[in-house]
Parts: C-alpha cells; structure tokens; sequence
C-alpha cells in the first residue's frame, strides 16, 4: 500500500513539473527578433556623356537665289562702267578687282587683310552682277562709283595687291549656297552692326551672318574715326525728322543689338538711325553709334564711335587681326557668321 502511494505521489509530481514546464514555455517572451541589416544603398552610376552637338547647317534665306555654280566655272570678263570718264570698258574680273582692293583699302597693308578685302569685293561684285543693279543704271556689270558699288583704283595696284587678288582667285562668301551681302566699313566702332541697325529697308531679307561681334579695331585705327563729335543746328535735325515741335524733345527712341541708333524722333515722327544719318551727311555724323546726344543752345551735339555702317568686314578691325597672325579665311568668318568661302573658278 505503502509502495503504491509513493508511485502515485510520483506520478503527481511528474505531472506537476509537465504542466509547469508547458506553461513556462507558453508564457516566455519570444526570442528577440535579429535586427535587419540597412541595406546599402548603391552608389549612382554617372551618365554617360552626351555625344557633342552637331553643328546645325545653315538653312537657306528666303528671298536669296542659290548661287548656280555652273554659271562660273570660269573667270567671266566685265563690263564697267568708268564714273569718272563717263565711258564703257570691260576687262577679266581678277583684273577689275586688283583695282577695287587697291582703292578701298591701303595697298601696303598685310596680305592676309588685302586677302579678306579681295574675297569680299569679289563677292560683292558677283553680287552685282547676279541682281543687275548696275546694269539698269549703266547697261553694264560693275560700276567705278563708291556710291553706287565699289571704287577703283588701278594706278595704285602693287606687288602685295596682285598677290593677295591671285592666292584669293575665284574666292567668294556664300551662305547656305546663296551669295552673301558682302558689305564692308573702315571702322565699326569695336562693334559690327546688324542690317536692321544699318539697311534696314535696303536689304529687303534676312541676313543672319550679320551680327553683333567684337574685334580689337581701336589698337591700329586713327584717332579721329575710333571717336568724334559732331555739332547739327537743332533746326536742321528736326527738319531732318519732319518735326515741328520743340526740337528739345528729339530724342534716341531704340538702340539695337550693337548700341546704334535704331530709331530716333518725337511725337508721332519716328525714323531709322540710318535714314537719320544719310539726312545729315554721312560726314557729320560719321556713325550711328552714338555714345552721347545732347540738346544745348539751339543745336545738338553728338558723341559716337567708328566710321560707316559697322556692317560685315571692319577694314581696321581685319588689319588688327592679319597683325595677330590671322588669316583670311578666319577674318570672313569672324565678321559674316555661318558662311563658307567658295572657290568658282581656277
């Protein structure tokens, strides 16, 4: 009996120490969960480089004939007509353009300058020719006559001249294959012009080579045409403008994008700074880069840089850079943005 308890008292005992190891078991906190690593945060990969732009190719102007090639494959003689003796001539264009560079430009200047004047008359001359401007005054190509093309001075042809002529020959500017504008001044004033500043209704299309680019003119120009003063009795500019008011209230209206005169006037007149200059004489006011216009005592007074139109080549500005050592080719391409040389004829 004795022994049966002590199995009994055992088997209580077991139990007892199972319910309580099932209850410790239930009842214990769980085990701590690892802490997930961050993870790592991957370095950027850095772009690959953008391939570099392609230069865009010139689109052709409205209104600019394509230049037919055909039509120059071999030096073409001229018709001129000779202002100063009133007669008709005609020569090979090469020649006729050795006394055109003689006379718009110094004759003993570097050849890289001459070079760049020779490409640009040569082009300004095909110009003329192509559009028959000359030809309904004269019934010839070309025309002696600063004002109505070029000048021509073939007694002051030298040595430098011929070479700059033959190692430029058949060497024009064209621009998305049309003949450029190839319009030149001695000194633009540091600054070139764009054709709304200075032909605005002369140059009926748009001409993009034309911008507002900078050169180092001044280093070589003479005094008197990197500044100058001009004084125009008041009634005299407001005749000019077609103003009856108080000539006191003329005044610059715009300037363009290289600080000329865009418009000028007051009250309901209004002109171009072109039109202004060409009223007044292009020798009083040597520019329409005014720095400075002023009202006092009856007349105006005017401050401005340069000599000319300021648009395309800068004769002062291309004898800077040919004594910087540069060459033709670059001196076109500084003043006539975009545009390519083209060689026509052998």
């Amino acid at each position: 009996m004795r022994g049966k308890n002590k199995t009994t008292i055992a088997i209580a005992i077991a139990v007892v120490l199972l319910l309580v190891a099932g209850i410790y078991t239930l009842l214990r906190p769980p085990a701590p969960k690892p802490v997930p690593e961050p993870p790592q945060q991957q370095q950027p990969q850095p772009a690959p480089p953008a391939p570099p732009a392609q230069p865009q190719a010139p689109k052709p102007i409205p209104g600019v004939p394509l230049l037919d090639l055909s039509k120059y494959k071999t030096e073409p003689n001229v018709t001129i007509w000779l202002a100063d003796k009133r007669q008709r001539d005609s020569m090979m264009l090469e020649k006729y353009i050795e006394g055109v560079i003689a006379q718009e430009m110094y004759p003993d200047w570097p050849l890289e300058a001459l070079k760049a004047q020779a490409i640009c008359s040569r082009t300004l001359t095909l110009s003329a020719i192509e559009a028959g401007t000359i030809r309904r005054l004269h019934q010839t190509d070309v025309s002696t006559a600063k004002e109505e093309l070029q000048a021509f001075g073939p007694e002051k042809v030298n040595a430098t001249v011929r070479e700059a002529v033959r190692a430029t020959r058949g060497q024009v500017i064209l621009y998305a294959g049309g003949l450029v504008n190839a319009i030149y001044s001695s000194c633009n004033g540091q600054i070139s012009a764009t054709r709304e500043e200075s032909f605005p209704t002369e140059i009926p299309h748009a001409t993009p080579y034309f911008q507002a680019v900078t050169d180092n003119c001044f280093q070589y120009a003479p005094p008197n045409i990197q500044t100058w003063t001009a004084k125009i009795p008041a009634a005299q500019v407001a005749s000019a403008i077609g103003y009856r008011g108080n000539p006191g209230d003329i005044k610059i209206l715009e300037k363009g994008p290289s600080g000329r005169i865009l418009f000028i006037g007051a009250g309901d007149k209004k002109m171009y700074g072109s039109d202004f200059r060409r009223a007044v004489g292009y020798d009083r006011l040597k520019s329409t880069l005014v720095t400075e216009m002023r009202y006092e005592g009856g007349n105006f007074h005017f401050k401005g840089l340069g000599w000319g139109n300021g648009v395309g080549l800068c004769q002062w500005g291309a004898y800077t850079f040919a004594q910087q050592n540069k060459k033709a080719e670059d001196i076109i391409k500084h003043y006539y943005q975009g545009v390519e040389i083209k060689k026509l004829w052998q």
